[in-house]
């Protein structure tokens, strides 16, 4: 008998542990903090750009208008290497292909940054109606994040133009485009 009375006084204790109603904390609030963004992982990897580049030429006409197509590989904020095929018509020469070796990087960090110049050098060969060297060293700004961001720089075109040599075409430009 004894040892059934105290069970049922401990049982008594418990009771009042599972009646009670929990629903009278607070959980704490989330800080009020920008979120944390990891930039070493930011630094390598694949990247893709798509530029639009209309331009003044000498010898293709007066006005040229070249889209260019990007892929590449990310050493890091101040090294990037791909290749590049890039349409480009001119109305005096009509359509070419310029296919290159993309080099490109900051000139500064971007880890804190929202806009940095940055530097580009396209070097390659002109398919098409015209054919010869391609070669377009480029300087501007990025603005947005180091993997997302949007470009705008002045680029210089040259070209080599005719069949048998080298005939200079000297384009200057505004380079515009986004960077993923």
């Amino acid at each position: 008998m004894r040892k059934l009375i105290t069970i049922l006084a401990f049982a008594l204790l418990m009771v009042p542990a599972f009646a009670q109603n929990h629903t009278d904390y607070r959980l704490p609030d989330e800080p009020n903090r920008a979120k944390y963004i990891d930039f070493p992982s930011l630094d390598k990897g694949l990247w893709f750009a798509v530029q639009l580049t209309p331009a003044y030429s000498t010898l293709e006409g007066p006005y040229t208008v070249q889209a260019d197509f990007i892929a590449g590989y990310r050493t890091g904020e101040f090294f990037k290497v791909g290749a590049g095929v890039s349409p480009k018509y001119s109305a005096a020469e009509g359509f070419a292909i310029p296919v290159f070796l993309d080099l490109r990087g900051n000139l500064i960090s971007q880890e804190s940054r929202m806009a940095v110049p940055y530097w580009n050098l396209d070097a390659g060969y002109t398919f098409g109606s015209y054919k010869g060297l391609y070669v377009s060293p480029t300087v501007g700004v990025r603005v947005g994040m180091p993997r997302n961001n949007f470009i705008a720089g002045l680029t210089y075109i040259l070209q080599q133009m005719g069949p048998g040599g080298f005939t200079p075409s000297h384009s200057v430009g505004l380079r515009i485009g986004y960077e993923f």
